[in-house]
């Protein structure tokens, strides 16, 4: 399916109960279009697994462990049982997803086997148009199947969440070595004193070869990495007991309002009131 066939995927999602507790008996899956930022849930908490891959749009994932994540197509994100988690819709009408849903009882067996993760809640597929044949097949098979025949459903399901978290997996780990090395010198250059420029010198590459290596592995540009980095380093370091004063001089900031209004600009709130809210 090209790209721009995506367009004519319509908001079609299929419930269906398996019995006993709800937390266990859900099972669930389906395209969901998503046209407004009303539909982000925020502070959202469900009892069961569920995970969805973002097909189009953009948005922004965070949770109760400060973990923050933009999301573009590609991204596979994990929402897991009992925890607090965000998933900010940017709201251009674009926003597709496919997701699958089902019990915290089979999450938990899965998880005790190493067929799911929970410790990185957002991954990245490489190509993740190769797996809609086998998102529309489950949603076919899910939706038409009698309630008597619901646990071949649920396997599929099950097997399909664990390939799509192995193959995620499996592409984080392939980021080049320059693009790892490139990560690793904007992490530590939080004051913006290396340019991009540099740090391709310093690593043998071309400028233009590293920029689009970077986008194109990272989902993001370099600037916007150390950027978000830079900022979840401030959260850390008011979390930590630093003033904002300090914080803004640490970081590079040219003066305390600079750095606040960055900081406003990133969270949704002053670094001042994120203080008074911890």
């Amino acid at each position: 399916m090209k790209k721009t066939e995506l367009s004519r995927i319509e908001h079609q999602v299929t419930y269906r109960f398996l019995g006993g507790k709800p937390e266990d008996g859900i099972l669930s899956c389906g395209f969901m279009r998503k046209l407004t930022a009303q539909k982000s849930q925020v502070d959202f908490i469900i009892p069961y697994y569920s995970c969805f891959v973002l097909l189009e749009g953009s948005g922004e994932y965070w949770d109760e462990t400060g973990f923050r994540q933009k999301l573009t197509p590609g991204c596979m994100v994990q929402r897991l049982p009992d925890r607090t988690h965000s998933t900010c819709v940017d709201g251009d009408g674009r926003w597709l997803e496919f997701y699958i849903s089902f019990g915290k009882c089979a999450f938990d067996s899965l998880l005790a086997l190493g067929q799911l993760t929970e410790k990185t809640p957002v991954l990245h597929l490489m190509d993740f148009f190769a797996y809609l044949p086998s998102f529309q097949k489950l949603f076919l098979q899910m939706s038409s199947a009698p309630d008597a025949s619901l646990i071949p459903c649920l396997l599929e399901a099950e097997h399909l969440a664990c390939t799509l978290s192995r193959d995620a997996e499996f592409s984080d780990r392939a980021v080049s070595s320059a693009v790892e090395q490139a990560c690793l010198l904007l992490e530590k250059d939080l004051k913006k004193q290396l340019s991009l420029q540099q740090i391709a010198k310093q690593l043998c590459i071309g400028y233009e070869t590293l920029r689009k290596q970077f986008y194109r592995e990272m989902k993001q540009p370099p600037e916007q990495y150390r950027q978000q980095k830079r900022m979840t380093t401030a959260q850390m370091m008011l979390m930590e007991g630093e003033s904002v004063q300090s914080a803004a001089k640490a970081l590079g900031y040219s003066d305390a309002y600079a750095f606040s209004k960055q900081f406003k600009s990133f969270f949704g709130c002053a670094p001042a009131f994120y203080l008074k809210s911890l």
